[in-house]
């Protein structure tokens, strides 16, 4: 009866967590893990632009090429030093890893040389194969 109940739950969490507008969309985009690896020990300058960087992040959030931003409220951007992790991590939706350079590239970290970003694909969501 528990596992019966088990799978019923699950199939009708798979089907209520798909929205219609992600199960038709015609053109389908890679989604591409973003993290960052901070390139400067300058501390002001980090923090001058981290400011511009989450006003691109947002505007990018709102045109839906980026989702699921994730944020380490343990880690602190008072002092930097170069090769550090950033506290910052997020998905990038875009056709090829050319398309998402070509983003990536234009944000303020990249443009002020305060951070470089790893670009991992990690495809298409599963149910747009089918």
């Amino acid at each position: 009866m528990i596992k019966k109940l088990l799978t019923c739950s699950i199939i009708l969490l798979c089907f209520f967590s798909v929205s219609k507008v992600n199960a038709e969309e015609i053109n389908m985009r890679n989604t591409y893990a973003v993290s960052w690896i901070i390139d400067t020990n300058d501390s002001e300058l980090f923090n001058d632009t981290i400011n511009l960087q989450g006003a691109k992040l947002l505007e990018l959030w709102t045109g839906g090429i980026v989702e699921n931003v994730y944020l380490d409220t343990k880690k602190s951007h008072q002092v930097v030093h170069k090769g550090d992790v950033a506290r910052v991590m997020f998905f990038l939706k875009a056709q090829t890893d050319k398309e998402a350079k070509k983003i990536l590239d234009e944000m303020p970290l990249v443009k002020n040389k305060v951070a470089k970003y790893t670009l991992n694909s990690v495809g298409i969501l599963w149910l747009k194969q089918y």
